[in-house]
């Protein structure tokens, strides 16, 4: 390990002679002494100078040598690394750029004529040069460098070197970079083995005035209106009191909306927007740094980071949910109408039109084998109730004969939907297999479940002793009085901090669409909620009492709510009512406002509606997929690399080995490239795959697994997923250099950061510091001509102080 500066030493070449030597010259300073002593004392300076001299002289009999060590010429390695990324494609001032400066200091180290600081360094080591970028590459000089590779792997490129030169003598690593690396360390502790590094920096920067963007986060709600909030922050460079503006554009580039701001603020600027399609959407994200007339300024370190792609996942499979009732009713039409026009989830009714029948002799037609309530009907739908001792069932919005045999007795039927409503249905219309099932639906599956009020639901259906009254967010085994007359609905706390409980962007317009809703007449009353459940909404009765309306929990790997009203569909029947009216009043009063286009608009998208399908959306959001897909960036690896993972479980969603999993990806360029799924070492049941994206651009990637069931034959499931590389983005994140880094990669590894401006300085110290392979030399101090001279002078000088006080 290099060590600078190394101190030579003194030893002995004749260690015999040291006794006489010793003796000699003691007698020698006692006689110089005791002659001395006799004199007068301004005597004592000659006496000085003889005893000098003498010992000197006495020195000289044990051959003293000037020993030290230095390293070998050309036995040592020496590594100097070169960050050539864009990053350093910042101008500084006047039109100056890092690089420029950068390539002048390379250029003048490989100097001939002027014996630049790379040759010298070549006369006593073995030189050897690298550049970093998006990976380590040896090169043979550094003329005329160019700055253009596409990552700064920094971290990697250290790592390597460690590896490379593991067990060889390398004597130090001259690393020159700003610092901002585009990987990162796992721990700075694993470079303790590596040779000093040796950061080389450039002197303090006048950067010019830069704005880009810095962290962006994607939230996903189940609000209608703006389901993705997407969440943007700037970072500005002697950009202070001046204004940026953010601009968020489509895939297509068309600009949706512009917002304002000062370049200082700390705010997080926030964009809502409705992707219209499911899949992956891209958007980007633009900041534009602002003169003092709010016009783009052009002149900027640079403009490369003011702009981001942003990779939104809205998921290309619908959400199935079930819907189970006890009778028709109003809540299942609303709640289907309200659903039935969302790109991201699929209804499917399960209704009973009529009990389970007593075993009797039933008064039919003669021959006539099943119920009668199905007069009329097709076998198809005659075949749903067949005896008379089962409930009569009918499907809607059911696929080839999905529900045929009622509801599902089986973890794959069930698993199956990513949430089940229950409304006004009785305890005992299930086995206890399927409230067991309807249990592990919930904790095990991780599907989300509703139970709205009726005259059958929560306590009224005895449901305080089974599966699923355990894992509603309400306590049932405690009765509680009902409210005295109507009930008029308020949001909690909570419920106004949740985007999918609220209908309204501001707080002004909820309060007002809240003080519009109608009363409800019909409740399950309860007032013990479990620990950690929420209450999102209250009711309150005339006489001030109130009581949960709203309430949820997390349950397991899902999420269980309890909607206590039983006649909700009030609320849809009152909106109705009221537009119905604003319509007549349109009719009669020609100079009203026109109807919009589109008809009725009493069948427009209401309140009830949206509150139906945010709350719907909120069962079904997170609720895991039998193949769930999902991206990890991988800067360790480099800029643009990304890990695909893909968990896969079976029907019963149990994890599954033994599967084929492929991940065709597509790059911007439209090709694509398929890629075999490789088992995961720590995670059973996943499956991955490593995609070095160094593409810039739009990426997207087609996950099959083939699952071998020898029951059932190959089973196939598709995912999709998509991510935005933007290596130069990432690249010039900062323009800045990142001083802590360098500070910290030289601490650990025992060297120090280096100003470029005393790079010839640390260079000529290095002829004479410490190395792995190093040779000693000596030089005998008494052939030196400057001992002699320092002995005679010191008797002279005593011979002429006595010959001055006329002394012999």
């Amino acid at each position: 390990m290099m060590r600078l500066p190394q101190i030579a030493t003194f030893v002995a070449g004749d260690p015999q002679w040291s006794l006489p030597a010793l003796a000699i010259g003691a007698g020698g300073v006692l006689l110089a002494v005791w002659l001395g002593g006799r004199r007068q004392s301004a005597l004592r300076i000659a006496t000085a100078c003889r005893v000098a001299g003498w010992l000197l002289i006495c020195a000289c009999l044990v051959n003293p040598l000037w020993s030290s060590a230095r390293p070998r010429k050309g036995a040592n390695v020496l590594a100097v690394v070169t960050d050539a990324s864009r990053s350093h494609l910042v101008a500084v001032e006047d039109g100056v750029t890092r690089s420029d400066r950068f390539a002048d200091l390379l250029n003048a180290g490989e100097s001939r004529e002027a014996n630049g600081w790379l040759n010298r360094i070549e006369q006593d080591f073995e030189l050897q040069r690298y550049l970093a970028g998006d990976r380590l590459q040896r090169v043979d000089n550094f003329e005329q460098q160019e700055f253009q590779l596409p990552a700064s792997n920094i971290c990697t490129a250290l790592e390597q070197l460690q590896q490379r030169f593991e067990g060889q003598p390398l004597a130090a690593v001259v690393l020159l970079s700003d610092g901002n690396a585009t990987d990162s360390f796992e721990s700075l502790d694993s470079l303790k083995t590596l040779a000093p590094v040796y950061p080389v920096i450039l002197p303090t920067e006048n950067s010019a005035a830069d704005v880009g963007i810095g962290a962006v986060t994607v939230n996903q709600t189940a609000f209608d209106d703006a389901p993705v909030t997407i969440a943007v922050q700037t970072r500005q460079v002697g950009a202070e009191g001046r204004n940026v503006k953010l601009t968020l554009l489509d895939q297509d580039r068309t600009p949706l909306m512009t917002k304002s701001q000062a370049a200082d603020a700390d705010s997080t600027v926030r964009f809502q927007v409705r992707p219209e399609t499911g899949g992956t959407v891209f958007y980007h994200v633009r900041v534009d740094l602002l003169d003092e007339n709010d016009e783009p300024v052009a002149e900027e370190a640079t403009t490369i980071n003011n702009e981001r792609m942003v990779a939104v996942d809205r998921g290309s499979e619908k959400r199935r949910v079930l819907y189970v009732s006890g009778r028709p009713n109003w809540e299942f039409k609303f709640l289907r109408r309200a659903v039935e026009t969302d790109p991201q989830t699929d209804l499917v009714g399960l209704i009973r039109i009529a009990r389970r029948e007593a075993k009797f002799d039933f008064r039919g037609r003669e021959g006539e084998s099943s119920n009668s309530l199905f007069r009329g009907f097709d076998e198809t739908e005659q075949e749903l109730a067949e005896e008379y001792d089962e409930p009569v069932l009918i499907g809607l919005g059911t696929k080839d004969d999905e529900l045929d045999g009622g509801f599902p007795e089986d973890a794959e039927e069930l698993f199956a939907y990513d949430a089940l409503i229950v409304d006004d249905l009785e305890a005992r219309f299930f086995t206890a297999d399927q409230l067991q099932l309807i249990y592990e639906f919930v904790a095990k599956r991780g599907g989300g479940f509703l139970m709205m009020g009726g005259q059958e639901s929560f306590r009224q259906g005895q449901y305080d002793r089974t599966p699923i009254g355990e894992l509603l967010p309400i306590d049932l085994h405690r009765d509680v009085a009902a409210p005295t007359g109507p009930v008029r609905m308020s949001l909690t706390r909570d419920g106004w901090l949740q985007p999918w409980i609220r209908l309204r962007s501001d707080e002004a317009a909820e309060t007002t669409r809240l003080d519009q809703m109608p009363e409800f007449l019909t409740l399950n009353a309860t007032s013990f909620i479990r620990p950690g459940a929420v209450v999102m909404s209250t009711v309150q009765d005339s006489s001030g009492s109130q009581f949960p309306a709203l309430v949820t929990q997390r349950f397991g790997r899902g999420r269980a709510a309890a909607l206590c009203l039983g006649d909700f569909w009030r609320w849809r029947m009152n909106e109705g009512r009221r537009k119905l009216e604003e319509y007549s009043l349109q009719l009669l009063d020609p100079s009203a406002r026109p109807v919009p286009p589109g008809g009725d608009p009493a069948e427009d998208l209401n309140d009830h509606a949206r509150a139906c399908r945010q709350m719907v959306r909120w069962l079904v959001a997170d609720v895991p997929r039998r193949l769930d897909v999902s991206v990890k960036p991988q800067p360790a690896l480099g800029t643009g690399t990304v890990k695909l993972v893909a968990d896969l479980k079976g029907g019963d969603f149990e994890v599954r080995e033994d599967a084929d999993v492929k991940f065709n990806v597509t790059g911007p360029d439209g090709k694509t490239l398929p890629m075999a799924g490789e088992p995961s070492e720590d995670v059973a049941g996943r499956f991955e795959a490593i995609v070095f994206g160094v593409e810039p651009g739009a990426w997207q990637a087609n996950v099959v697994a083939t699952l071998n069931d020898p029951e059932t034959g190959p089973e196939q499931l598709q995912a999709q997923v998509g991510w935005a590389s933007q290596p130069d983005q990432q690249e010039m994140s900062s323009v800045t250099i990142n001083r802590r880094l360098l500070e910290d990669v030289a601490t650990t590894t025992g060297g120090r950061v280096i100003d470029s401006s005393g790079l010839d300085d640390f260079v000529d110290d290095l002829s004479r510091s410490d190395a792995p392979l190093v040779e000693v030399w000596s030089w005998p101090v008494w052939h030196q001509w400057w001992i002699f001279a320092i002995a005679v002078g010191c008797f002279v000088s005593d011979w002429t102080i006595r010959r001055r006080h006329g002394l012999p």
